[in-house]
């Protein structure tokens, strides 16, 4: 790393992994001694070199260009990576159909080996996958056993439907991850099990974009991904407000003078944020990149009435600006992100852009939310207006490629430039 740096670890519950390591970031605390404490977070990334790999591509990044944002040179950076027990996301673009039934069904045996934790849950699942073109007993058994890989509850604005995924006709679900309907948050009837909303959800591929497949064993995997998501989302939000949030609270004790800055990709930007509003520490910035969570996790009154996102308190809570950058190149975010939550609950709208109700923040940037400020990721040189308590969502489809492209010096300078502009 070019900057003084010190890695923490928390388990799924938020709980430290390794308390020595806190004696490392107490010890380079007192010896560099910064001004400002650059706090890290990884999403999709599924290994801690992965995880590391990109906090050392951002540092670098950030370093080259320093000399280009004013101040800069006077202060003492010192970053902090935060490393969790993150599950690894299909990129969309890996979900189209295969060669055939053989090449899908091995895909699917990968994914289920890499993204459901639960070996005893993994080992049924695997037995259960080459029966699925063939078997509708081993399909609905399919469906029962990863249910059991779900966590117990999900909250937030794109929570609906939730329930009805948990719990709706297995055949029904199979059908909705197919393209042949969206599981309706509203029971049936009184008492009911939840249904299938008659709209039914357009088979993507006509103009709809990839992401759905039309097989049996296509459809299994999108409900892998799926239960990624949502293991991920619950996930990420626990090690935010409870791990990050006391790691924060730390550092601001040990450096009680450092401004805190907070950084997340992915679902990191969730934990990252759900720490904001959880901490009693300062947090001087917040930057959030290609973050996977609704466009309404910020907002205020965002079904129009007085429902608030998740995350409504954060603007006020920081005390400079918050950044976000967001491309229509984000596939994770920009389709499988929204049909994650669409498998719950169909709205007739366009998949995945501003006028979806279960659009991502990496997509579409924080509508809906006080302080929003629309702009444009800019080169290195470009003059950015930042000031405290606005919600930036920068535009990045021109220097990101992707969900995973996060690290260019273009990304760093906006990082630096929220830095330090506080």
């Amino acid at each position: 790393m070019k900057l003084p740096y010190t890695e923490v670890a928390f388990d799924e519950k938020g709980a430290y992994v390794a308390r020595e390591q806190l004696g490392e970031l107490d010890q380079m605390l007192a010896d560099k001694r910064p001004t400002d404490v650059i706090v890290m977070t990884h999403g999709w990334n599924n290994t801690e070199g992965q995880a590391r790999a990109l906090y050392e591509r951002l540092t670098e990044s950030i370093v080259a260009v320093r000399p280009r944002v004013d101040g800069a040179r006077d202060r003492r950076f010192a970053v902090v990576g935060v490393l969790w027990p993150s599950i690894q996301w299909a990129e969309a673009e890996s979900s189209g159909a295969g060669a055939g039934v053989a090449d899908d069904l091995a895909v699917l045996e990968a994914d289920i080996a890499l993204r459901i934790e639960d070996p005893g849950i993994r080992s049924r699942l695997l037995a259960l996958a080459p029966r699925l073109e063939g078997s509708s007993a081993a399909q609905e058994e399919f469906v029962e056993v990863l249910r059991e890989a779900l966590p117990a509850a999900s909250k937030g604005e794109d929570s609906a439907g939730f329930d009805a995924l948990k719990e709706a006709p297995a055949a029904e679900v199979l059908d909705a991850a197919r393209g042949g309907g969206a599981l309706d948050a509203a029971p049936a009837a009184a008492g009911g099990a939840a249904s299938i909303d008659p709209a039914g959800l357009a088979p993507l591929g006509a103009g709809g974009g990839a992401g759905f497949l039309d097989s049996i064993v296509g459809a299994a995997r999108n409900l892998v991904n799926v239960t990624t998501y949502y293991t991920m989302k619950e996930r990420s939000g626990v090690v935010g407000r409870k791990g990050i949030a006391d790691l924060l609270e730390r550092i601001h004790a040990e450096a009680a003078d450092a401004r805190l800055h907070l950084v997340g990709h992915s679902f990191g930007g969730r934990a990252v944020t759900a720490a904001t509003v959880a901490t009693s520490a300062p947090i001087s910035s917040l930057s959030l990149l290609q973050a996977a969570y609704s466009h309404f996790g910020m907002a205020k009154g965002w079904d129009g009435a007085d429902r608030n996102g998740l995350f409504a308190k954060a603007p006020a809570t920081v005390r400079g600006p918050i950044i976000i950058t967001h491309t229509r190149n984000d596939k994770a975010v920009g389709l499988a992100y929204p049909i994650a939550s669409r498998l719950a609950r169909q709205i007739g709208v366009g998949l995945g852009d501003a006028n979806d109700p279960y659009g991502g923040i990496g997509r579409n940037g924080a509508l809906k939310t006080p302080g929003g400020v629309s702009g444009t990721l800019l080169d290195v040189g470009g003059t950015y207006d930042f000031a405290d308590h606005d919600v930036w969502s920068l535009n990045a489809d021109t220097f990101v490629s992707g969900h995973g492209d996060v690290t260019g010096k273009q990304v760093a300078y906006a990082v630096l430039s929220a830095v330090m502009s506080t």
